[in-house]
């Protein structure tokens, strides 16, 4: 994939010429290091004109367009050859989290846009589309009609969804649900184990990216959260593109092994992780390397007046846990640290919302971030979400 890049697309062939590489130099996975990273904005400078391999038209291919959470809008280009194997490594992932995806299964995915397909030819792998900006009422009876072997859908969704149902919808989706997947917004470990503890059945994440052509790593029944590293390589670096040692945290990097009309080789995604050791083992028995720990966008994360930095999943903790404490005085939240010295906790309002509830918040989040910021508890009508349906819960406005 690198030679293919260096020999056929101009951005690879001008940057690794800067950088002085010696392309036939670069023999095994571990030499990757040696290449320089490839940043957001030279992605989005270099589209198309000079990121689209010889040989493809961007005229032939899919074009996806994801802007993240940090607003830039980024294009990538896709061959007919890289969306299939695209599909079928999403079975593959969902053949691991259901332990055996089989033709008679329904999928049922709440999303912002519908597959070009409803299953395969023959009427196996049934897939049904609800819209993510679809009203609750409907989504959640559309849901109880499909009768899913599987969901898919992002966790804020599931969490609007899950307050609506009621102990006869739950059994009633118990009857096929095998697993729910969650993607496309960050989720901690403890949300999904207390939406499992809910549902009666796992819930797993899977990380994915456009940019990349789709999952990166994903979880396993025993919460192994396996890199496919088939189809791609992942590193974890310092802000200079040094490798970290295993278990340390820092900037995620990752290359794509397929998509040879616009090669994805050292892109930093804007996320934070870490690693497991190479023969850290799993329950399941897979082989495939796992993240130690996913800690989501460094751009949602905040640094305090004092320099502290709290993670994206330090901070979704600290809200969900306020959720789950005052579930009847909240509906739902988001965490946006308007400047260095100012958090506010923004909210739907419940029920049981009270001046006091109010204050115990205010205080409990003032501790949480360590009394280093003035800490507000603002009640809004409804809380800020993309034009795509996603909803950042941790918003930082701090350059």
């Amino acid at each position: 994939m690198i030679r293919h890049a260096y020999h056929n697309v101009p951005m690879y062939r001008k940057k690794y010429d800067e950088a002085g590489v010696d392309i036939d130099s670069i023999r095994r996975a571990s030499d990757i290091a040696r290449l320089p990273i490839l940043e957001k904005e030279e992605l989005i400078e270099a589209f198309p004109h000079t990121c689209i391999a010889d040989g493809y038209s961007p005229d032939d291919l899919t074009t996806a367009v994801t802007g993240g959470s940090s607003g830039k809008t980024v294009r990538i280009a896709y061959s007919e050859q890289t969306m299939r194997k695209r599909v079928v490594t999403a079975y593959r992932i969902y053949d691991m989290m259901m332990g055996g995806y089989r033709p008679e299964h329904v999928q049922t995915y709440v999303y912002t846009g519908k597959y070009p397909l409803d299953g395969l030819p023959d009427g196996s792998y049934r897939l049904v589309h609800i819209w993510t900006l679809d009203g609750l009422e409907d989504a959640k009876r559309k849901l109880l009609d499909s009768r899913p072997h599987m969901l898919t859908l992002y966790p804020s969704r599931l969490e609007d969804i899950r307050r609506l149902l009621s102990p006869q919808d739950v059994r009633l989706l118990r009857q096929n649900l095998i697993v729910i997947n969650v993607k496309s917004e960050m989720s901690t470990q403890a949300q999904r184990d207390a939406w499992a503890e809910f549902f009666g059945v796992p819930v797993l994440d899977e990380y994915g990216s456009e940019e990349l052509a789709g999952t990166v790593a994903a979880q396993c029944p025993q919460k192994g959260y396996h890199i496919w590293e088939d189809i791609a390589l992942v590193e974890v670096v310092d802000e200079d593109g040094r490798p970290l040692p295993d278990g340390e945290t820092g900037d995620l990097v990752a290359s794509c092994l397929y998509n040879w009309a616009m090669p994805i080789i050292r892109y930093r995604q804007g996320d934070l992780a870490a690693l497991h050791p190479a023969d850290h083992p799993c329950p399941c028995g897979r082989k495939f390397r796992q993240l130690k720990s996913f800690e989501g966008r460094r751009n949602s994360s905040f640094v305090l007046p004092s320099g502290r930095f709290l993670s994206s999943g330090y901070l979704l903790d600290v809200g969900y846990t306020r959720l789950m404490a005052y579930s009847d005085a909240l509906n739902s939240w988001s965490l946006v640290q308007r400047a260095p010295d100012l958090v506010v906790f923004e909210c739907l309002p419940g029920p049981a919302m009270t001046d006091v509830v109010r204050e115990r918040i205010r205080q409990e989040i003032s501790e949480l971030l360590h009394h280093e910021t003035r800490v507000e508890v603002e009640f809004v009508e409804s809380l800020r979400i993309t034009n795509r349906g996603k909803r950042n819960q941790i918003i930082s406005l701090v350059p």
